[in-house]
């Protein structure tokens, strides 16, 4: 018998921000608009002029996500991670991150209060 460990983080909604405390760390998400993603999921794609395929960079497209969804709290206001500081991440908690602001910009808003 295997021990799975599940956590559940509460969002709660403080101005544009859903926030949440991990690790003692306070975090703010926010839900990106149609505009954000449509430039995300376009910068993510490209075709390839040989094949005619088309190649997605899911890192690119998720850096897009992190980065324009995922703040930490600075003194009394939430600041965007940059590319670079969410690279350096301890990866347990980018991947809570990213896992969170996954889930809350691909659920509706009233399940996104119980993440």
């Amino acid at each position: 018998m295997s021990n799975i460990i599940k956590e559940v983080y509460t969002l709660k909604k403080e101005g544009e921000f859903y926030t949440t405390e991990i690790l003692g760390q306070n975090y703010g998400f926010r839900k990106w608009n149609w505009g954000e993603k449509s430039e995300a999921s376009n910068a993510a794609t490209q075709m390839d002029q040989i094949s005619g395929f088309i190649n997605y960079d899911s890192l690119k497209f998720n850096l897009k996500l992190i980065t324009s969804t995922v703040y930490k709290r600075s003194d009394d206001k939430f600041v965007p991670f940059t590319e670079e500081e969410f690279k350096a991440l301890d990866a347990q908690l980018g991947e809570r991150l990213f896992q969170i602001t996954q889930k809350l910009n691909l659920v509706s808003q009233v399940e996104a209060q119980n993440l």
